[in-house]
């Protein structure tokens, strides 16, 4: 709970995992003798600010995640199958939060290094400016590429920033724009996007540098040596 309001977390780990070329999904990957997405879920059992938490997994693991992993965690109260799409995932998980709720994060399920203070900045975010992203600052030049692979133009990257999540939102203000989403089968790349797209503004908060999400072998290397530290 969050002053006056109720605040539901979505962690979204129906991914397929592709990219990392392993025989199982990346979220079951372990790393510091715990999965990936058991490392996400216990950073959101133990926040204060959290009240619930919907696990939205693949539907091939919905009986696995229930009987192995749900049960150890006193703040899920739903794990439901994800959609064809990201953006149908997310929405199936704001369809399921509790009715009394203010407040929704929605937080990538292999992001497991997320801190207690992140989540409450978000959280405060969302309460006071509707909608909430964390983002870091990006180290290299970025360009925009053509057709032709010529330079277009190069981007001033003070003003560019790599978000990450939890993304934070006032629940009817996600679940409208979700809802006129998937109505209109808009694809998009992250929850803001859809908030943006709908004509709202959102809040940019300063976000964590080792809120790293694994995708790749590369990326879980340098998870391995993150685990070992925190």
């Amino acid at each position: 709970m969050y002053k006056d309001k109720f605040v539901s977390a979505i962690v979204v780990a129906a991914g397929k995992g592709t990219r990392m070329g392993s025989e199982i999904p990346k979220q079951y990957i372990s790393i510091g003798g715990k999965t990936i997405l058991d490392t996400t879920l216990y950073k959101f059992e133990k926040s204060n600010e959290i009240d619930e938490i919907i696990l939205i997994v693949n539907k091939e693991d919905l009986d696995y995640v229930r009987s192995e992993m749900a049960d150890d965690y006193k703040k899920i109260t739903c794990v439901k199958a994800g959609g064809s799409t990201r953006t149908e995932s997310v929405y199936e998980g704001i369809k399921a939060v509790s009715g009394d709720c203010g407040i929704v994060l929605i937080h990538d399920g292999v992001r497991p290094f997320i801190s207690y203070n992140l989540i409450l900045n978000c959280v405060e975010g969302a309460y006071n400016y509707k909608a909430c992203i964390p983002a870091v600052d990006v180290m290299d030049t970025v360009k925009e590429i053509a057709e032709d692979s010529f330079v277009n133009r190069t981007f001033d990257r003070t003003s560019i920033k790599a978000v990450q999540t939890p993304q934070a939102f006032e629940y009817e203000l996600i679940m409208n724009c979700y809802y006129n989403a998937v109505t209109e089968d808009a694809a998009f790349t992250d929850d803001s996007s859809i908030v943006e797209y709908y004509g709202y503004r959102v809040k940019v908060i300063e976000g964590l540098t080792r809120n790293i999400k694994i995708t790749t072998p590369q990326d879980l290397r340098i998870a391995e040596i993150f685990a070992s530290l925190y």
